[in-house]
């Protein structure tokens, strides 16, 4: 009659182990799906003027929600600038692509490289290993080093930037750096990209202040 007892017992305690496994599972799933609210940022009202030859820093939202057109950013004056200036922009930004302005059919000489450090860190521009845009604007145009910046939330459906600084080489050869901060704009909709950057504009590769 014990050996009965204890054989019934048995299939109980795993019941109660599968059991408090679903629950741990079912925890977890939905704090996955509960959506965080990413940080979003109203566009910036940028007009050009011009940088000068010194070390500026400034953190802009790049209004890139139309995906019909790519908006044309130019650290010598930053600010966006008029689509006709084809060999005078640095970066071109369409939702969640970003590509710089150098490559086979571009007019000038960009490139970018990703670095797995702060961005207070990057305090020189490296001599090599950029990448340059591959394809053409009106055709699928990316730049390896940019075209991750983001991790894709697949439970959210968010984009969320990486802990990375992107150098970037300017259509003239000079050096910024930059580091993206959201894509979001108010309401959390998508295609306000927000980012940090640092402009060289005395031509060195100094990516810091110097002083005057």
């Amino acid at each position: 009659m014990s050996r009965l007892r204890s054989s019934e017992r048995r299939p109980l305690g795993l019941y109660i182990a599968a059991g408090a496994f679903l629950v741990v599972i079912c925890g977890i799933l939905v704090s996955s799906t509960i959506r965080a609210e990413p940080p979003s940022f109203a566009p910036s009202t940028l007009e050009p003027r011009e940088v000068g030859a010194h070390f500026v820093v400034d953190t802009v939202t790049i209004d890139a929600r139309s995906g019909d057109e790519w908006i044309l950013f130019d650290f010598d004056v930053g600010a966006p600038v008029d689509p006709s200036r084809i060999d005078e922009w640095d970066l071109a930004i369409n939702r969640f692509h970003v590509v710089t302005n150098g490559g086979s059919g571009y007019f000038g000489h960009g490139g970018a490289l990703a670095i797995d450090r702060p961005w207070s860190e990057v305090t020189e521009a490296p001599a090599e290993g950029y990448t340059i845009t591959e394809g053409r604007l009106d055709d699928g145009a990316v730049t390896p080093a940019l075209e991750r910046w983001y991790e894709y939330s697949f439970f959210a459906h968010t984009l969320l930037p990486k802990d990375e600084t992107y150098v970037v080489r300017t259509a003239e050869g000079r050096f910024g750096k930059i580091k993206i901060l959201s894509y979001y704009c108010p309401q959390a909709t998508p295609g306000c990209l927000t980012m940090v950057y640092g402009y060289q504009g005395d031509g060195t590769n100094q990516l810091t202040a110097t002083d005057p």
